[in-house]
């Protein structure tokens, strides 16, 4: 390989590295929605409270 192809291809690499303006686009945080599971009926389950005595750990 001469000195002027090795050039050429250092030059060609280096074009292809660099930055172009859309390396720089400011693009929106896309959020993926949330699956729904299989058994959701969309009913919201009410609170439970225990009683006074009764403790729960997790």
């Amino acid at each position: 390989m001469s000195e002027a192809e090795y050039n050429l291809l250092l030059e060609s690499i280096s074009d292809a590295v660099a930055e172009t303006s859309q390396d720089n686009v400011v693009r929106p945080n896309v959020v993926a929605a949330m699956r729904r599971a299989a058994n959701d009926n969309t009913v919201e389950w009410p609170l439970l409270p225990f009683p006074s005595d009764w403790y729960a750990s997790c």
